[in-house]
């Protein structure tokens, strides 16, 4: 009897193993180290080009000047710049296209005349200092904190570029 039962057995485990195994759609992403890599799953629909003054912010922990965002933004397929000079901050914004500016809300009276003298008039993203929100915020529309996750960060930027690629194309 435990012959039978031996023998049982051993034919039970080495049949299937004689025969392929057929995949089915989606099972393949099931299999170890084949999945969606999702770091790269998200991809802008209005791309653009970020330039980031990250010298006035003080704190060291603060998002703009986490390379976690920049990458993101980056793999996002947007164009980011960082810079920590004033001067070649006012010479990138009078050189070139740029669509999106993220700055401390500090630098408000500082930026205002030079977006506003800027060919591609960038639209200005202002990060509130989250444990010191300035008074300027209640009219500047402040909706980025220091300490929001970089996905919100992606998500303000793809609203505002979206919000310039209707008007452009209205125009």
């Amino acid at each position: 009897m435990s012959r039978i039962a031996a023998l049982v057995v051993a034919v039970s485990v080495s049949v299937p193993v004689m025969y392929p195994v057929a995949h089915a759609c989606g099972d393949k992403f099931l299999m170890a180290g084949r999945g969606a890599k999702f770091q790269r799953a998200y991809a802008s629909v209005y791309p653009g080009k970020v330039l980031i003054y990250s010298q006035s912010s003080k704190n060291a922990k603060t998002a703009i000047k986490d390379p976690q965002l920049h990458k993101a933004l980056r793999q996002a397929g947007h164009t980011v710049s960082i810079i920590d000079d004033w001067t070649l901050f006012e010479n990138a914004l009078r050189s070139g296209p740029v669509d999106v500016v993220l700055v401390d809300v500090a630098e408000v009276s500082r930026l205002q005349p030079l977006v506003a003298s800027s060919v591609a008039h960038p639209d200005p993203m202002y990060i509130v200092s989250s444990n010191d929100p300035a008074p300027a915020c209640a009219s500047l529309n402040c909706r980025l904190k220091s300490s929001d996750k970089p996905l919100k960060y992606l998500e303000e930027v793809e609203s505002v570029l979206k919000t310039r690629a209707k008007h452009a194309k209205n125009s």
